[in-house]
């Protein structure tokens, strides 16, 4: 398989600095299963803390963890999060990016994420489109994904995203999202190809502070997980969240904290056999430029 190559070249490559290297991924594959997948896809932002059960969320992050979501939004964001799973050096995942809503009920964004580090990397560069009619919306996400591996070269892919979110009543929203449903194709040898991951979940919102999210994730060559997040805002400029996820059983802890229009985001995943992981984030929101014309004519009238 092309994963057990890639492990051998980085051992044969460098095998004093790549030794704790190698022996993290033999580990992760062999307790889970989905070396690539679960290491990119694991949540960004808010989902971090939450078990990565995100697919029912409604904000800029959802460019990220399922781009149907992202119509919802009503100010322009900025942001940038470093992750690092395992607390483990070249483990570490970078990105940033930005979104915007527009006219007609639609919203857009560009992101760009890195992990790993010289021995293996992953670059990926997207753009999304989400549109939202009444209660229901729907996004499109296109990834170019550029996989780098010491010694064997560059292989470059397009990976498509598709999504939805619904609003089923005032505290129940349902979201569905697939990840490379165009199935791309990493290397001819066994036709090794990008995982292509399916989620499903609900979302109870009994009040405005409070969340539940129940999930569940099915790459198509694996057994399926299970998700759970829980959100609550004990102020509106600070919340808390919790969440679990199975196979391997990972539980997740974090917070935010607002302050003008920035937002800090940190979280601490657990693993039973490795070390914890970080996820930091900061969020800048735009104001919005339109400040009230009508204040304008109301002073001149005046």
């Amino acid at each position: 398989m092309f994963k057990s190559i890639i492990i051998l070249k980085i051992y044969k490559a460098k095998p004093l600095r790549n030794m704790r290297f190698l022996f993290i991924f033999l580990l992760i594959f062999v307790s889970n299963q989905q070396l690539c997948a679960q290491i990119r896809t694991f949540g960004i932002g808010r989902a971090a803390g939450m078990g990565n059960a995100a697919v029912t969320l409604n904000d800029q992050w959802s460019i990220f963890n399922n781009i149907g979501g992202l119509a919802w939004i009503d100010k322009t964001s900025a942001f940038t999060s470093f992750d690092n799973r395992f607390s483990m050096v070249g483990f570490n995942t970078v990105a940033a990016g930005i979104v915007a809503p527009t006219k007609f009920g639609m919203a857009g964004g560009l992101t760009i994420s890195q992990f790993g580090s010289e021995a293996y990397r992953e670059t990926n560069f997207s753009a999304g489109i989400s549109h939202k009619i009444s209660n229901v919306s729907i996004g499109l996400r296109a990834n170019y994904f550029q996989l780098s591996i010491e010694g064997l070269g560059t292989r470059r892919m397009i990976a498509l995203e598709f999504g939805g979110v619904m609003k089923l009543t005032e505290t129940i929203f349902m979201g569905a999202h697939i990840y490379n449903f165009n199935q791309a194709k990493v290397a001819d040898f066994q036709d090794e190809r990008l995982p292509v991951v399916m989620k499903a979940g609900i979302s109870y919102r009994p009040i405005q502070k409070l969340i539940l999210n129940l999930e569940t994730e099915k790459d198509i060559n694996f057994p399926q997980t299970f998700k759970a997040g829980l959100e609550y805002k004990i102020i509106p400029t600070l919340a808390f969240r919790t969440g679990v996820s199975t196979k391997p059983f990972i539980s997740s802890y974090g917070f935010s904290f607002s302050f003008y229009a920035f937002e800090l985001l940190y979280s601490l995943n657990t693993h039973p056999q490795l070390q914890p992981s970080h996820h930091l984030a900061i969020v800048y929101q735009f104001r919005q430029l339109r400040k009230k014309e009508n204040t304008k004519e109301e002073n001149t009238e005046k």
